[in-house]
């Protein structure tokens, strides 16, 4: 299984998410998955850089 890593880019458009939620950052499933369709990541990547 190949391993995707979390590039500057991809980290700065989770943190942009991040910053612009910050009320609520704990996204939905649907939002996760669109967050990793748009960021060329796992669905679990995307739930465990939210969580740390």
């Amino acid at each position: 299984k190949r391993r995707v890593y979390l590039t500057k880019e991809r980290t700065e458009k989770l943190e942009e998410f991040y910053q612009s939620h910050i009320a609520f950052s704990y996204p939905d499933q649907e939002t996760k998955e669109l967050l990793a369709s748009e960021c060329g990541i796992t669905y679990l990547q995307v739930t465990k850089w939210l969580r740390n």
